[in-house]
């Protein structure tokens, strides 16, 4: 048995976030049939599953297939899942994803792209130094260089994130992961190689972690801070 925050756990095998790509090609919602039997099939009592990433907003969007949590629609389709691994004991945490410079900026004319979000953003505009994972037209191509976040950009960011959680609470998620590890956007902060910032989010590591830090005090208005998780690198 183990405690994680407030969860109780009857056992310490964890399953981690695997990238699966089972969201719908246009609105990016899990595949109703496909997703619940696969988390549903992971699942035991008392037992805790982390979701694959899942992105808060189609700003970064860096793939076809991958699922999101900003709107109504997916969060139905991820209810689903979370009933489904309710129904054998389970728990189960949302792992919350924004991919910054990965996403390549092709995906602008993806049908799940918002108003007002366009790939790719980062912290500065130091490229990825390999090319991209895919593209709207599925070709491999060189990173551009993302366009760094304005000041005023901050406060829409944090409320896609806080937006996500809100998403997660209404899906009926036990708890949340924030991820901010791996070169996706919180990391592009946090790391000096691609902040070069020379504002408040940049220089010091006390200013590159600001945004972290601001995210996770936004999530702790919808989710307990017991309930919450980071992932770092």
């Amino acid at each position: 048995p183990l405690r994680l925050g407030d969860l109780q756990l009857a056992h310490r095998v964890v399953l981690a976030p695997l990238t699966r790509q089972r969201g719908d090609d246009e609105r990016l919602a899990p595949i109703d049939g496909l997703q619940e039997v696969y988390y549903a099939q992971r699942a035991t009592s008392g037992g805790l599953l982390i979701s694959e990433a899942t992105l808060v907003s189609s700003e970064g969007l860096l793939d076809h297939r991958v699922p999101g949590i900003w709107n109504a629609e997916q969060t139905k389709g991820w209810k689903k899942v979370v009933d489904a691994v309710h129904a054998k004991g389970g728990l189960i945490s949302l792992q919350l994803w924004h991919t910054g410079r990965c996403a390549h900026a092709s995906f602008k004319d993806h049908p799940a792209m918002q108003p007002g979000r366009t790939p790719s953003v980062s912290a500065s505009d130091i490229a990825v130094p390999n090319k991209t994972r895919s593209t709207l037209s599925g070709e491999k191509l060189p990173y551009p260089a993302p366009r760094p976040l304005g000041l005023d950009e901050m406060p829409r960011l944090i409320e896609d994130y806080r937006n996500a959680a809100r998403n997660a609470k209404a899906a009926g998620f036990d708890a949340i992961e924030l991820h901010a590890a791996h070169g996706y956007l919180l990391d592009q902060f946090l790391n000096d190689g691609t902040n070069r910032r020379t504002d408040k989010y940049g220089g010091s590591l006390e200013n590159r972690s600001r945004l972290l830090h601001e995210v996770l005090a936004a999530l702790g208005e919808v989710f307990p801070f017991c309930r919450i998780g980071v992932r770092i690198s």
